[in-house]
């Protein structure tokens, strides 16, 4: 064949979550690749489709492989989109991480990267925090911070916000690991949409946002 066929993301596993239970490490994350990650690979081949006409540089769709360090023990897996082909994890992200009890579509930062005290800069002095309060609002999106947890919980969300952004970052100082600004779709109310086509219509409405931002973001960190 001379072309690959379309992916057409068609939801993930209504009955997968359960993995992320899975008592043995090895097998926890082997399963959560298994069951996850082919339709979050169709997912982001849909996204980066989608979004091409509107970036200024390509963006490039990334898959953890849930091994590193050793001790790290799976909670979690994620689609992140990123200019960047290798070292996602060291910017912002534009991120669809599914979890035991939700799927969350998000700009997302990990806030030991080398480039999130710049993002606050931007945010608390340059205006960005604004710009991301004026989406949060248009959007339905919240601003939350997670602080690491023992698995299975693995994160735990401690601050929770409409806005202003600024006192997301004094969390962050205090115990927070990881930065979102997003919706959180709760597998008890969402399941139908999360295990459907529509996730990916909601994620690729939110990113297309979201996208504007997170390109200035890159170009001024």
């Amino acid at each position: 064949m001379l072309f690959d066929p379309p992916h057409d993301f068609t939801g993930l596993t209504r009955d997968g979550f359960d993995v992320f239970s899975i008592e043995q490490r090895d097998a926890r994350r082997r399963a959560i690749i298994d069951t996850f990650h082919p339709a979050l690979e169709a997912l982001g081949v849909d996204l980066t489709a989608r979004l091409a006409p509107f970036v200024k540089h390509p963006v490039h769709a990334h898959l953890p492989r849930l091994d590193w360090p050793r001790t790290y023990e799976p909670f979690a897996t994620w689609l992140a989109l990123s200019h960047k082909v290798q070292g996602y994890q060291d910017g912002p992200q534009l991120n669809v991480g599914v979890h035991v009890d939700h799927v969350a579509i998000r700009l997302g930062w990990d806030a030991s990267a080398a480039g999130f005290g710049r993002f606050e800069f931007l945010c608390r002095h340059a205006g960005l925090g604004q710009a991301l309060s004026e989406v949060a609002v248009e959007q339905g999106l919240l601003f939350r911070v997670y602080a690491a947890a023992a698995w299975p919980e693995g994160s735990r969300c401690v601050s929770e916000t409409r806005g202003p952004v600024a006192p997301t970052f004094d969390e962050v100082r205090r115990r927070g690991v990881w930065w979102e600004l997003g919706r959180r779709l709760e597998l008890v109310d969402a399941i139908d949409v999360v295990a459907s086509p529509e996730l990916g219509s909601c994620t690729g409405q939110i990113f297309e946002r979201l996208l504007p931002l997170y390109e200035r973001i890159v170009g001024e960190a």
